[in-house]
């Protein structure tokens, strides 16, 4: 004899069109590589480019989708001989998509960490200021410690990237803090979700090409170099403050002649190929001046313009791994920390 279903449970369990979603009807019919395969299609932009990634044939990524749109009753996605693009729907389940699949590898993370003490994998978000010194440097000592530990590091302004830990898309954000008035966050309670915290001040000097004649000059003034073209930060970068205060003390404006970039090859490359004047953060001139990529000019650059530091979130502990790298990176930030 069928045991009879309660209910409140078929209630919960049933989803006809129109019906409200509860969690546990959710998760009676959605399944984990469902959102797998959601997510694959939405970073691709195409079922086909999806399907060759995850080795599945075309139909059975788009069978699945389809299955997914009944489950949900709406439309992820308009559907173009160019591919795919998500509907205003489609975005809201994405939001939650990316949070459950974060919380996933969160779980691998821990069950990793508490069997091994040795493996799992951290997500990094980082910009300029740390790309070049701070992060490396800490990734190379926590391969010494823990070799299996799998670093990934993701690249982008803080505008995208605390947002992106926020959701927990990343496990931590190095670089630049915000000040207090930051609006990096527009959202108050993804704002609370963050611990910012800071490790040393970074300056900034101004820096040329290797083979520049201005690397034999002993004498500089600002006002020497205002009428040649400069690398300046962005101007929605937290540096373009104290790079304006920089040229308005010695009474002079910006230079007319500029590339705003915070590209680290890009300036690299432009430095190595022409005569532009760049101004870069001191750690990583630094580094690079070590290296004989470049030269820092006998000019004294903008004082300290930013603290540099890490940010994780404060509604959950971190991965084992993930608390291997902020030891690291606080011995790291000890010596630069010293050395200005």
């Amino acid at each position: 004899m069928k045991k009879p279903t309660s209910p409140a449970l078929a209630d919960a369990t049933a989803s006809p069109p129109g019906s409200a979603h509860s969690s546990l009807s959710l998760a009676r019919r959605l399944r984990l590589q469902q959102l797998v395969l959601f997510e694959r299609v939405v970073e691709t932009g195409s079922i086909l480019a999806a399907s060759r990634e995850l080795a599945l044939t075309q139909p059975a990524v788009s069978k699945s989708i389809h299955q997914l749109e009944q489950q949900l009753n709406g439309l992820l996605f308009v559907r173009s001989k160019r591919g795919v693009v998500l509907t205003e729907f489609g975005s809201l389940f994405e939001r939650h998509t990316k949070t459950v699949l974060a919380e996933l590898r969160y779980m691998a993370q821990d069950l990793n960490g508490w069997q091994t003490g040795s493996s799992g994998h951290v997500v990094v978000g980082t910009l300029i200021v740390a790309s070049a010194t701070l992060l490396p440097e800490a990734i190379t000592r926590l391969r010494k410690a823990v070799p299996d530990v799998v670093i990934t590091v993701r690249v982008g302004p803080n505008s995208t990237l605390f947002p992106a830990l926020a959701r927990g898309e990343l496990d931590v954000v190095v670089g630049v803090l915000p000040d207090g008035a930051s609006t990096l966050l527009r959202d108050e309670i993804e704002r609370t979700r963050l611990t910012h915290v800071p490790l040393y001040e970074e300056a900034m000097c101004v820096v040329v090409g290797k083979g520049n004649a201005l690397m034999r000059r002993r004498k500089l003034r600002l006002a020497d170099l205002h009428a040649l073209e400069w690398i300046v930060p962005t101007q929605e970068s937290v540096a373009y403050a104290s790079v304006r205060s920089f040229f308005e003390k010695e009474g002079l404006a910006m230079p007319r002649r500029v590339v705003e970039s915070v590209s680290i090859l890009t300036n690299l490359g432009l430095l190595a190929s022409s005569s532009v004047v760049a101004l870069m953060p001191q750690s990583a001139a630094e580094r690079f001046a070590q290296a004989g990529l470049l030269g820092i000019l006998p000019l004294e650059g903008p004082g300290p313009f930013c603290e540099v530091g890490y940010t994780i979130r404060s509604d959950r502990a971190p991965s084992a791994a993930t608390q291997r790298l902020l030891a690291v990176l606080h011995d790291a930030g000890q010596r630069f920390h010293r050395s200005h």
